[in-house]
């Protein structure tokens, strides 16, 4: 299991590359959804800009819904520029993008295995410039989770639950392991929830973008525990 920063310069059209270079600023971004292979949906923080960023989306042919959250949030629906599908499709697990700053995009992401996060920077540099930093390989403490939370992640990474597209079913392990369909899950939800907090527990969430694209924490990545 890693965590990973990815910094990516995009290279497709996208509104909030526009926004942010009309106005000279930047804004975070969290709460994103993939909605189905084109569209996607997230909040933005549009600090003292809202008016502006709401006319500004409504006006995009990429926006389909805009809502108005609080005096700051704004909540969007749009066609998605590539980046967010490419991670959730390759299994990465998103904790928040750090900003969006004209085409420039920061991810934090978990991803399980090392192929997965190869397969991500290999689909992200067709839509941009890609640099990869901060990677940690990581292992859970053995007191983290319960025997039958650890049996039944292990089960679903060895049975191909977490390939794209998966190879099993959740109703087909939990049988395996003779329990309900309900009771896996819960299992399969707590032992992932425990993972990811324990993995995105601190760390540096800031860093100067680069368009650099050496490739050596990648090669980290490949040649990493896994």
């Amino acid at each position: 299991m890693f965590r990973a920063k990815l910094y990516l310069d995009l290279r497709t059209d996208c509104v909030l590359s526009e926004v942010t270079d009309r106005w000279n600023t930047s804004f975070t971004v969290n709460h994103e959804e993939v909605l189905d292979d084109e569209h996607i949906s997230f909040v933005i923080d549009a600090e003292d800009k809202v008016a502006e960023f709401v006319a500004a989306f409504e006006d995009s042919e990429q926006v389909s819904n805009v809502e108005r959250v609080d005096e700051t949030h704004i909540k969007l629906t749009k066609r998605a520029c590539g980046a967010l599908p490419i991670i959730r499709s390759n299994h990465g697990m998103m904790q928040w993008w750090d900003r969006v700053d004209g085409t420039q995009r920061a991810f934090d992401i978990v991803v399980f295995r090392r192929e997965d996060l190869r397969n991500i920077v290999a689909e992200l540099r067709e839509i941009g410039s890609v640099r990869l930093a901060q990677l940690t390989p990581y292992r859970a403490a053995e007191t983290m989770l319960s025997d039958r939370q650890a049996e039944v992640v292990a089960l679903a990474l060895d049975a191909g639950y977490y390939e794209w597209p998966r190879e099993t079913d959740a109703e087909t392990l939990a049988a395996e392991l003779e329990i309900s369909h309900a009771t896996f899950l819960e299992h399969l939800r707590k032992a992932e929830r425990a993972l990811l907090r324990n993995a995105l527990d601190g760390g540096d969430r800031r860093g100067a973008f680069s368009s650099d694209d050496s490739g050596s924490a990648l090669d980290a990545a490949e040649t990493g525990a896994d």
